[in-house]
């Protein structure tokens, strides 16, 4: 890829690539830094990645920094929680949730994996091949884990009371 094709590409794919980064969780400087380490990577490997690769190189690169950055904040988090004294807290069983904050509630639930690979596929689009491309799984751990997502989430929203029996 030379210089003139990455920033092409950095003008076509940079949306998306911040678009799947802020679906598959975090802040927003969270997922800038992402995108922006991506894009740094790309550009540090682009003689070796071929121009019709540089989307998808692009996305699994914003994914890895992305979990990595998810991951080092959950453990921070524990560690600040485990060194505290917890009062038990009380909380209404029965709050409600509007649906929006109940699905995002519900996808922030599930495993890394399957929250980004329902958001290339549900969300942007994308085709299994293209996702097993971009997340570096064959088209059948993509199907399933779909649809494992695809169930948690059903049961998940019917814990919340967002039950449509379909």
């Amino acid at each position: 890829m030379t210089a003139k094709e990455y920033n092409n590409g950095v003008a076509l794919w940079a949306d998306d690539a911040m678009r799947f980064a802020l679906r598959c969780g975090g802040s927003r400087s969270d997922c800038e830094d992402a995108v922006q380490e991506a894009l740094a990577a790309l550009w540090n490997h682009r003689d070796e990645v071929p121009r019709d690769k540089g989307k998808g190189y692009l996305l699994s690169a914003a994914y890895r920094s992305l979990m990595q950055t998810l991951r080092h904040s959950k453990v921070v988090q524990q560690h600040a929680e485990a060194t505290q004294a917890l009062a038990p807290g009380y909380q209404d069983p029965d709050l409600r949730f509007d649906l929006r904050e109940a699905i995002e509630r519900s996808l922030q639930a599930l495993p890394e994996v399957q929250r980004a690979i329902l958001q290339l596929r549900d969300v942007e689009g994308y085709s299994y091949r293209e996702i097993g491309e971009t997340l570096s799984l064959s088209d059948s751990q993509v199907q399933v884990y779909l649809f494992r997502a695809r169930v948690a989430m059903r049961k998940q929203l019917k814990l919340m009371g967002y039950d449509n029996d379909r």
